[in-house]
């Protein structure tokens, strides 16, 4: 073996020797905390969003947004500091209140979706690029906030959905599209929400339930076709809203009630076991081709 052989395989051996004792050589040490109580929920919709890290003021500094549980969203203030100071508790550089101005009520105003994102166009590449917050409540208000967390506009949606009901899923997109002209970006809006019957309906409604229920159980006993059920109760109601960014005037919506859960019993997705599949099968066949 050559001399330089040898010094290519001792040098390969060393590097990977080193390489395996500095493997993952990083670790996370706390920077800063921020105290938090723990609050009940009822459904697991109702949790508060997860926090946000988001430059508002486009100052070039992250801002960490959390929403709380007496219905406010505050700003805190990341800040790193060296190994040997420890770490402290975050600042609170501001907060703002979710409740109604006029009348201080909290039912229906804590916080479950929240998203950051930019409405206005720039061209420039030097100019700061400021921010807008938007809050869903879990009363179905729309709030759209500022880099300043002042509000720009809100929006109430719960005369859209079923009565005693309560959201599933919330989802909420900011651009800078706009949809007509002098529009400054769009807010779009969308949620699932789903009803408890069993917890929320009253004894009457109840009963009536529980007739339709029977109705349909012979009807399904003498058909033998459950996709022929009438009088289900609509469990699931989906809508989708679109905002103007800066003035919150509704653009447009679109709504989807009696949305049928996904099913896996083989009586629903198998034509040898549902005669309504098979048939729409023999329709759809042309002429001469084989089954």
């Amino acid at each position: 073996m050559r001399k330089r052989d040898l010094a290519i395989l001792m040098l390969s051996a060393f590097a990977i020797f080193f390489s395996l004792q500095h493997e993952g050589d990083f670790s996370f040490k706390e920077a800063w905390f921020h105290l938090s109580d723990e609050y009940p929920i009822k459904y697991e919709g109702d949790r508060l969003p997860p926090p946000i890290v988001a430059d508002l003021n486009g100052d070039g500094k992250k801002e960490v947004l959390i929403a709380t549980h007496d219905a406010k969203i505050q700003v805190l203030e990341p800040h790193s500091r060296r190994v040997d100071e420890g770490f402290s508790e975050a600042r609170v550089l501001a907060e703002v209140s979710l409740l109604p101005d006029k009348t201080r009520i909290a039912t229906g105003r804590r916080a479950v979706a929240m998203a950051t994102g930019v409405i206005e166009k720039t061209y420039n590449k030097r100019e700061a690029r400021m921010q807008v917050l938007v809050v869903v409540t879990s009363g179905w208000s729309v709030m759209c906030f500022d880099h300043n967390l002042k509000k720009l506009w809100e929006e109430n949606l719960q005369k859209d959905f079923p009565h005693n009901a309560h959201h599933r899923e919330i989802a909420i997109s900011i651009s800078n599209y706009t949809l007509r002209h002098g529009d400054a970006g769009l807010v779009i809006v969308g949620g699932r929400m789903e009803m408890q019957p069993h917890v929320h309906i009253n004894p009457f409604e109840e009963i009536e339930m529980a007739e339709k229920k029977a109705e349909e159980h012979r009807r399904s006993a003498a058909e033998k076709d459950e996709s022929e059920n009438v009088g289900t109760v609509d469990l699931r109601h989906f809508a989708v809203y679109a905002f103007s960014g800066r003035s919150g005037e509704l653009r447009w919506t679109r709504k989807k009630e009696n949305i049928d859960a996904q099913t896996s019993d083989a009586a629903q997705l198998i034509p040898q076991h549902n005669y309504k599949l098979d048939v729409h099968a023999l329709n759809t066949r042309h002429p001469g081709e084989g089954v």
